[in-house]
């Protein structure tokens, strides 16, 4: 009985080794895969904003440590309403990235290490800003009196550091956040969003097919500084009074987020297709968005 139980419970461990997959997509200079996503974000029960993007992903380089990735977003469309100021300002973040090409360095199994031309990128998008602030204040007057020129091209600016447009080429919705990965069922491991929050992350395999699902793991203290950090970037004027009862906002707001994709994987290693939804529940903003994207 001792054997056989044995004998069991090693051939339980063998194929649980067994179930594992490293992620290393075929790489070679010249090579050029082109993903459209489609994505459908509704706030707060607010009427959807839908949206297209086009993203195309260059081999350009090989190196002695792995390659560069150039990533392009060469379209953008959504069908927000002229009059529609917050599905104007969500727009306008990701039109900022359109056109710019944002050069990323990989190792030998294509995963995201570094952004190699962020001071060209950082300007790239500050003109950006310009074009987009100004767009904005022509299609919604209102929105000079609530705010100045700098302070709205300060909000739009604020995610566009290097350390999130790192992570937002890595999220969950991205052809390359999978690369240099071994995947197996049951692995976890903690990452921060592309909007700084700490997560953690759960994935599962079956065959080529990976699923993940991410929940906030944040602690109470984190939370209050990630708030008032947040506060501090887009609206400084309040900074104080949001440290003075930070308290209360903890106490009267729900904080949670949860991410869940699934990915179907091609023979050459490259993604075929994602599917992703994501729920946050966040300083009294509710949102939830699908995305679905697929290679061309």
């Amino acid at each position: 009985m001792k054997k056989v139980l044995f004998l069991s419970m090693m051939l339980t461990a063998a194929m649980a080794a067994s179930a594992q997959m490293k992620v290393a997509p075929e790489l070679q200079k010249g090579m050029e895969k082109v993903y459209t996503s489609e994505a459908t974000m509704t706030m707060n029960g607010q009427k959807s904003l839908k949206s297209t993007t086009e993203t195309k992903y260059t081999v350009t380089e090989a190196t002695a440590d792995g390659y560069v990735i150039d990533v392009v977003t060469t379209q953008f469309s959504s069908d927000a309403a002229a009059d529609d100021m917050t599905g104007q300002i969500l727009s306008s973040s990701m039109e900022l990235v359109t056109g710019v090409n944002i050069r990323v360095a990989t190792n030998q199994s294509g995963k995201v290490e570094k952004i190699l031309n962020f001071v060209e990128v950082s300007s790239q998008l500050n003109a950006n800003s310009d074009k987009m602030v100004d767009k904005m204040f022509q299609l919604l007057p209102q929105l000079s009196q609530a705010m100045s020129k700098e302070d709205m091209k300060k909000q739009l600016m604020s995610s566009m550091t290097e350390e999130r447009i790192l992570e937002g080429i890595k999220e969950n919705t991205s052809p390359l956040a999978l690369n240099g990965k071994t995947i197996m069922t049951g692995a976890q491991e903690d990452f921060v969003s592309k909007d700084g929050l700490k997560m953690k992350r759960m994935y599962f395999l079956t065959g080529k097919n990976v699923v993940t699902n991410s929940t906030l793991n944040m602690t109470k203290e984190e939370l209050k500084a990630f708030i008032i950090a947040e506060v501090e970037k887009t609206a400084p004027e309040q900074a104080e009074m949001v440290k003075q009862n930070i308290d209360m906002v903890m106490g009267s707001m729900k904080f949670d987020m949860k991410e869940t994709a699934s990915y179907e994987l091609q023979g050459d290693g490259w993604v075929k297709s994602i599917t992703s939804d994501v729920t946050t529940d966040m300083m009294g903003q509710s949102t939830s968005a699908h995305t679905v994207v697929t290679v061309k």
